[in-house]
């Protein structure tokens, strides 16, 4: 025994030596994705923890072992413990802002994100929609629509996409429209403008709506910090392996805490992202880019107009948006605010229940049928459309 704890531990001191980021792509064929933060702080304490228990069992031997497998126990019992009671506990689907999703509704979103998926890597530029012909047909009113994960659909069924439900609406009276959705999760208006000079100008389209979500005006190119992301190198190699057998609401819950905790006292999360997005500085920036827009639109004789996406009705939705509405203002571009409408609808309805499912806060059914309905109205009364008849709803 003591000549394996030996062995075991020149071995696991070996592996905190080489153990590196290389080694791990090259493990996973280049499928882990890492955040630097996150690379840094994963990695130092993997290495330090495999050389010091290494070590360990090369000095103490037996004793080490049998401390090790103690403390695996304790764990091990601490986590059916909480696994227990996270089963038995109500379910929280009424909380607004939950402290932790179940690891069920979790493995829900995922499997919608990853339908969405297998259809974007049809699509020549990732987008979750199919091809079209950069002419458009004969007869046909096209609209071209840039955005992020609202136009993607993260989160929802494809027929949940507020785009899809607005193009059966023109459709069902048997005129013929086209709307091409141009979004991708994460893309700012920046991103956006650039697909639209780099590749959406050579499509043949009638008008432009640009779907504007809250966290829109960021500038630098920068993401949200999440200590445990999904698709990173901790959920990865550990959270997702382990949770498919042992403990999955009791990892969730763990993981769910640990990133509350850094959003918290690091400065990681959403809210904190999105607070440097409306600096002033920022802003500044943003409008700037605005003017850039309806100059490049105006020389194209491209029709834009901005639709502004609410999630749901919670006020500081609101308070973001007005932030940006005098910047559309002095850039010449002409806007739509859904807030008012979706608050109108919906505010009898806690925010929990617009989720597009219990683990996504993007919006649901209920949200996308106002962005529908309305835009439908909009167009047709504002003269982007013209109605084939006077019987549409």
């Amino acid at each position: 025994m003591n000549r394996f704890c030996q062995v075991l531990g020149v071995l696991l001191m070996a592996a905190g030596v080489v153990f590196n980021e290389w080694v791990i792509k090259y493990l996973s064929h280049g499928s882990v994705k890492f955040a630097e933060i996150q690379k840094q702080v994963f990695m130092a304490i993997l290495d330090i923890s495999l050389v010091i228990l290494g070590y360990l069992f090369f000095r103490y031997k037996k004793v080490v072992l049998q401390n090790l497998l103690l403390v695996l126990g304790s764990v091990f019992f601490s986590f059916c413990i909480l696994e227990f009671t996270l089963d038995h506990m109500k379910s929280n689907l009424d909380v607004e802002a939950p402290l932790w999703i179940p690891y069920q509704q979790k493995m829900l979103d995922m499997k919608i994100n990853e339908r969405h998926e297998a259809n974007a890597k049809q699509n020549m530029y990732g987008f979750n929609d199919k091809n079209y012909l950069f002419q458009k047909p004969s007869g046909v009113t096209r609209i071209a629509v840039l955005g992020d994960s609202f136009i993607w659909g993260v989160g929802v069924e494809d027929r949940v996409i507020w785009t899809h439900k607005l193009e059966h609406m023109l459709n069902q009276n048997g005129d013929r429209y086209e709307i091409l959705n141009w979004g991708k999760p994460g893309w700012s208006t920046l991103d956006e403008y650039r697909f639209l000079k780099s590749d959406g100008i050579k499509y043949d389209f009638d008008f432009l709506v640009v779907d504007f979500v809250v966290n829109d005006p960021v500038m630098d190119d920068s993401n949200i910090k999440c200590f445990i992301y999904s698709g990173g190198i901790v959920d990865r190699l550990f959270v997702q392996p382990i949770s498919r057998y042992l403990f999955p609401n009791a990892i969730s819950f763990v993981v769910d805490l640990l990133n509350d905790a850094a959003n918290t006292f690091f400065g990681y999360g959403y809210e904190n992202w999105l607070n440097k997005v409306y600096t002033k500085a920022n802003l500044e920036q943003y409008q700037a880019l605005l003017k850039d827009m309806t100059a490049y639109c105006s020389a194209h004789h491209i029709r834009m107009l901005f639709v502004m996406t609410p999630e749901n009705h919670h006020p500081w939705l609101e308070q973001r948006f007005e932030q940006v509405i005098p910047l559309l203002k002095n850039a010449g571009i002409p806007y739509v605010n859904l807030y008012p409408e979706v608050y109108k609808e919906l505010h009898d309805i806690p925010n929990r229940k617009l989720w597009a499912n219990p683990a996504d806060g993007h919006p649901g059914d209920k949200v996308t049928d106002v962005y529908a309905q309305y835009m439908y109205h909009y167009l047709m009364t504002q003269g982007y459309l013209e109605p084939a008849d006077g019987n549409h709803p």
